[in-house]
């Protein structure tokens, strides 16, 4: 991301002061989110993650973490079994994780994750007044990940709306649906994010895999900004190699 674009991404963003919801999946993205939204938020974070029986069950720890390490007001983490529905990779031990370089990645997609994801949120929510909830999609997920774009969050948000039990203001804010991973570093350091606590391997593994689509998006994302990751990989030099985002995305592209 150039210079101007991102000064003008922050600078089109009001100052918060109201009560605020932000799902912390404890991933690099959301994480972002989080350090992005405490830069412009007065009033209370909470912060809600969800445990859906995910293979890379490390990342509620780093969600944890992350949530104290922001002074969060509140983090909350909800149960929801999506393990009981079995036949993919993040939710199934025993279905392989695909590797970024089979282009696989549609085998990732865990059925209307995002969609139970808000609405459970949106539930915490409603018992604590809270009608703002930030999510963090960004647009590499756009091709596979069809609950990542901006079209469904506008659909969803307009069904809270109408489901809730008294009429609210329910917005789904997504700052960052039109930008690329390698914006969402750029952005991250220079908000000064602890991307060393994030996790992001769909392995679940410490080190990191290097070489499932998470992992070689991430490493490409650093690349980009001309940043080391400060995570360990298991297979780095393959992971920056076979990134699929590397070169499908050219330096500089303005996307706000």
């Amino acid at each position: 991301m150039r210079p101007r674009a991102r000064l003008t991404f922050f600078a089109r963003w009001p100052i918060l002061c109201f009560m605020t919801a932000i799902l912390l999946s404890g991933g690099m993205d959301s994480t972002t989110l989080l350090w992005w939204l405490k830069a412009r938020q007065q009033g209370p974070i909470h912060a809600i993650s969800i445990d859906y029986g995910q293979r890379h069950r490390i990342e509620l720890e780093c969600a944890a973490r992350l949530a104290h390490r922001a002074e969060v007001a509140a983090h909350k983490t909800l149960a929801l079994d999506l393990a009981a529905l079995g036949g993919n990779p993040l939710t199934d031990p025993t279905v392989d994780v695909p590797t970024a370089e089979s282009k696989r990645q549609r085998d990732t997609v865990v059925p209307f994750r995002n969609m139970l994801f808000a609405t459970l949120a949106a539930a915490y929510c409603a018992t604590k007044g809270i009608v703002d909830l930030y999510m963090a999609p960004v647009k590499d997920d756009y091709a596979a990940y069809r609950d990542c774009r901006r079209p469904f969050y506008e659909s969803l948000e307009q069904s809270l709306r109408l489901g809730a039990a008294h009429d609210a203001p329910w917005a789904i804010h997504v700052p960052f649906v039109k930008l690329w991973k390698r914006d969402i570093v750029a952005i991250g350091l220079k908000l000064g994010v602890p991307y060393e606590e994030t996790h992001t391997c769909y392995e679940g593994l410490r080190p990191a895999c290097g070489v499932c689509d998470a992992c070689c998006e991430r490493l490409a994302a650093f690349a980009a900004n001309r940043a080391c990751d400060p995570l360990a990989y298991a297979a780095a030099s393959t992971a920056r190699l076979s990134s699929p985002n590397a070169k499908a995305q050219p330096t500089g592209e303005k996307t706000l």
